[in-house]
């Protein structure tokens, strides 16, 4: 799973990854790789595997997370780059404008046709991307101009799909 990780002004990439009985964990450039237990509902246990251990404490609302290790405290806000992609995109959309596909996938079916007026969230096409069918949903109120895609077409992240004004 590829989150950012904001801290104060910066913007870290984070990537977490089961491995075997552990996760791997990549932050900016560095790997690490850890066996975590909960020991309560905000309290864990971290080995990392050069057999450091300690404990961590963490509560979350939200985005925003609180983190406690070897006794320093920081707040980090977690963000999942697809859900702020989407956001992006729906705050641009205003009234209308190119959807586009926010990951590489295939498109399943088209639920539109052009000429159609649509609500915003009217699911307008499935996308299957890793293994998932997803509906893209109308970000804003309008009607479809143009499709730009057909079932079984491959689309790479970012590809225009439907026009809607």
């Amino acid at each position: 799973m590829k989150l950012i990780a904001r801290y104060e002004d910066l913007d870290l990439g984070v990537e977490v990854e089961r491995e075997g009985s552990g996760y791997r964990l990549t932050v900016g450039e560095r790997t690490f790789h850890i066996d975590m237990v909960n020991c309560g509902p905000y309290v864990h246990s971290l080995r990392f595997d050069d057999g450091e251990q300690f404990s961590l404490i963490h509560d979350s609302v939200g985005n925003d997370h609180e983190v406690t290790l070897r006794g320093s405290k920081v707040k980090v806000e977690i963000v999942d780059p697809l859900a702020l992609r989407r956001k992006q995109r729906e705050d641009s959309a205003g009234e209308g404008g190119i959807v586009k596909a926010l990951m590489p996938g295939r498109i399943v079916r088209i639920l539109v046709e052009a000429g159609q007026e649509v609500a915003k969230g009217t699911g307008i096409l499935i996308l299957e991307a890793m293994k998932m069918e997803n509906e893209i949903q109308a970000p804003a109120a309008g009607t479809i101009e143009e499709i730009f895609v057909k079932p079984g077409d491959t689309v790479e992240g970012g590809a225009p799909l439907v026009h809607l004004v």
